[in-house]
């Protein structure tokens, strides 16, 4: 199978081209200001494997939580490119990326990353049979409410001041010591499974993940 993977939700695009079965790029850069120069990447690395978008049999796309703008740039582009191309659509939350690195050695896995206004978005995974387990959807939370009870969990963040103020809190609690985004290549590992089983995303059900309500036009908060 081939798939074509993106994921914009954070300060770091990530673009991923499975052929075959085989990853043949994990593309990762740091682009704190526009994620729409994805369209160029993407052009520029049809061009690099020889292939052209009708040779996927699937877009697999990340849709957060995280940045507002990143999430609607890579999800248009997804639904752009399903329409044009009769190419069905896997839709994957960025967090099942920042698990996975982690699923060998870790039974359960907390994943935090910073939604401003001192919150912070999070989830919780259990491992079993080498799978992702989602315990509870996404949501917002103050770090010391998700902190009770997780004392036994993994923590995987994505800034380095949250790892700060675990230990602040919680010493006791393990953590990655360095930040982790989300890439596109894991997503791409996962999709596999989606797609044996037919779970695919309509282009009209298409949505990123925004768990503040309306989050581009709050203001003075």
């Amino acid at each position: 199978m081939n798939f074509l993977g993106i994921d914009t939700s954070s300060d770091v695009i990530s673009i991923s081209f499975s052929l075959k079965g085989e990853i043949v790029l994990d593309f990762n850069h740091y682009l704190p200001k526009s994620a729409s120069i994805a369209l160029v990447y993407i052009d520029k690395f049809l061009k690099k494997f020889s292939c052209k978008l009708k040779d996927f049999h699937a877009l697999v796309v990340g849709i957060g939580p995280g940045s507002f703008t990143g999430l609607r740039v890579s999800c248009s582009i997804t639904k752009a490119f399903s329409l044009s191309l009769n190419v069905p659509i896997i839709a994957i939350g960025s967090f099942y990326s920042l698990a996975t690195p982690f699923k060998e050695k870790h039974s359960k896995i907390a994943v935090i990353s910073d939604a401003k206004r001192n919150l912070i978005y999070a989830t919780s995974f259990l491992v079993k049979g080498n799978r992702l387990r989602r315990e509870k959807k996404e949501n917002l939370y103050s770090l010391n409410e998700f902190l009770k009870g997780k004392e036994d969990y993994f923590f995987v963040t994505t800034h380095q001041f949250l790892r700060q103020k675990i230990k602040e809190i919680n010493p006791s609690i393990s953590f990655f010591p360095k930040d982790v985004k989300p890439k596109a290549a894991h997503l791409v590992s996962l999709a596999r499974e989606y797609y044996q089983q037919g779970r695919f995303t309509p282009i009209n059900k298409l949505e990123p993940l925004y768990i503040y309500s309306k989050e581009c036009q709050i203001k003075n908060v």
